[in-house]
């Protein structure tokens, strides 16, 4: 049992190789650059607060020796002490003695005071004046600090230094958004490289669709270049074999059709030949027998079709169609066609702007595209009701030229439009013995011919009913020649050939050529 993808894998898949490989190596690039960072900036923040808190209480326990000594010795007043502390910028000194505060700093007052200094926390006062030396880093003025407090038990006193951290903050800021910078730019990195990875991991890939495409339409010489690596030369070497034997069965099936096809014309010859030495004696021949020879008479003549059929089919296959190329006026072309088709039974319709469009094209074989889908409209689309001229402005260059043949048939369904112009398709007449007197290879040939001309042919409903053939061919950008003699103009108003020279569609639905 297959198994569906899920809904995110569908949609992953809808970017192309090369941008998901090139969002793997960023994506990769981001997380490894991320979790960088991150340790950095981890290991730095801790090894520098815990550097400047070692530093604040070396310092505090050496400022505390200090003050305790002069303390001891009486010298001056307590504000004197404190001042002759050396402290680095930024930091406070206080003393709290019989519930009083000192300090050194103009800020704070001269003298001493009761209410207790803002970068002191209550719970270290409480937990220094148990005995025990502390710190406690809090939050002052929105500035980070760490308050550093020993006990100096002999002169009942405790000494508090605050410390601030506002560098050591704007320094470790500064480090993020560096490494944030770094980190966008391995992502970067990652993208680019990624980039280019995935040029060089597609283009083989790249490679292989091109020459399939060429393949596929019809290029059977084109081969995968070698190199490109010990992979890539072993699916080359396997995929220039495989097509290479597939050129050779389809070079094998042309020449044995071919072959089959001339060998066939010789006792086609005499068969018809001798059909009509009987044809000479049909009245003297019984009503059984003169059926029977309509009958044999009919099958003769659509296998000579066929056969004719096979023979141009092989011509296309060995890449040698013989196309005359000339300058030709589409609409005159097909109106010309038409009416020695139809005996101007069809009306064509030339749309606005649709007339002086010139074509390099094949008189002939443009012709026989013509012939071959009115035959097939009148053996199951209920004959043609119109034949279209139309402009279009795209894709090709000079704009393209669209005939549309209309019938009031049956129409095609969707799921047979493609394969109706597939050699010896009958859809759902197929196996139904007498139910066409088609080949299965009119509508084949019209798309090889139309194919060779550069343009394409599709088939839709008819609004109304029915269905309409399209053919679009290329315009050339040549000026009107001009108006030719009198004997060429006689010699390109040839008439096409007959109807019943060419075979018709298999059987079942309008438009099965």
């Amino acid at each position: 049992m297959t198994q569906r993808p899920r809904s995110g894998q569908r949609g992953w898949q809808r970017f192309g190789l090369r941008a998901r490989v090139s969002a793997a190596f960023a994506a990769g690039a981001a997380l490894l650059s991320a979790a960088l960072a991150t340790v950095t900036f981890a290991v730095t923040d801790h090894y520098l607060l815990a550097r400047q808190l070692q530093n604040a209480v070396h310092e505090t326990y050496a400022d505390a020796r200090v003050v305790h000594r002069d303390l001891l010795r009486g010298g001056p007043n307590i504000g004197g002490v404190l001042s002759s502390l050396t402290a680095p910028e930024g930091t406070a000194a206080y003393l709290y003695q019989d519930r009083e505060w000192y300090s050194a700093a103009i800020a704070f007052g001269y003298g001493p005071r009761t209410s207790r200094p803002a970068g002191v926390p209550r719970a270290l006062v409480d937990l220094v004046r148990t005995g025990q030396p502390a710190r406690q880093e809090a939050i002052v003025g929105n500035e980070p600090v760490v308050t550093v407090g020993v006990p100096l038990d002999s002169v009942g006193a405790d000494f508090f230094e605050v410390y601030s951290l506002a560098q050591l903050s704007h320094n470790l800021q500064l480090l993020a958004w560096v490494l944030f910078g770094c980190a966008a730019a391995t992502s970067a990195g990652g993208l680019v490289v990624g980039r280019w990875a995935s040029a060089r991991l597609v283009r083989p890939l790249q490679e292989i669709a091109d020459v399939a495409a060429a393949i596929a339409g019809g290029e059977l010489g084109t081969r995968l270049p070698s190199g490109g690596g010990p992979e890539i030369a072993v699916l080359s070497a396997s995929f220039n074999e495989m097509v290479g034997a597939l050129e050779e069965r389809i070079k094998r099936d042309a020449r044995f059709a071919s072959d089959v096809s001339h060998e066939l014309r010789s006792p086609l010859t005499t068969i018809q030949a001798g059909i009509e030495v009987l044809r000479s004696a049909e009245a003297s021949l019984p009503p059984d027998a003169r059926s029977a020879l309509e009958l044999l008479s009919a099958e003769v003549s659509r296998f000579s079709a066929m056969v004719q059929d096979l023979l141009e089919m092989s011509r296309f296959d060995a890449g040698s169609p013989g196309l005359d190329f000339e300058e030709l006026r589409v609409d005159e072309l097909v109106a010309s066609t038409v009416s020695a088709y139809t005996a101007s039974a069809v009306p064509v319709i030339v749309e606005p702007g649709a007339t002086d469009m010139w074509a390099l094209a094949d008189r002939r074989r443009l012709q026989r595209v013509l012939v071959n889908l009115l035959d097939n409209a009148t053996a199951y689309g209920g004959g043609a009701v119109a034949v279209r001229v139309e402009r279009r402005s795209d894709p090709a260059p000079s704009g393209e030229a669209a005939v549309v043949v209309e019938d009031a048939g049956p129409g095609v369904p969707a799921r047979e439009r493609s394969a109706i112009f597939e050699r010896f398709y009958r859809g759902a007449a197929a196996g139904r013995r007498g139910a066409s007197t088609g080949t299965g290879l009119g509508l084949a040939l019209v798309a090889e011919h139309v194919k060779a001309h550069g343009g394409r042919i599709e088939v839709a409903d008819r609004p109304g009913g029915g269905a309409r053939f399209v053919v679009h061919l290329p315009l050339s950008a040549v000026p009107q020649p001009p108006p030719p003699e009198h004997g060429q103009r006689a010699a390109e108003d040839t008439p096409p050939e007959p109807p019943n020279a060419h075979a018709g569609a298999p059987a079942g639905v309008s438009g099965q050529g």
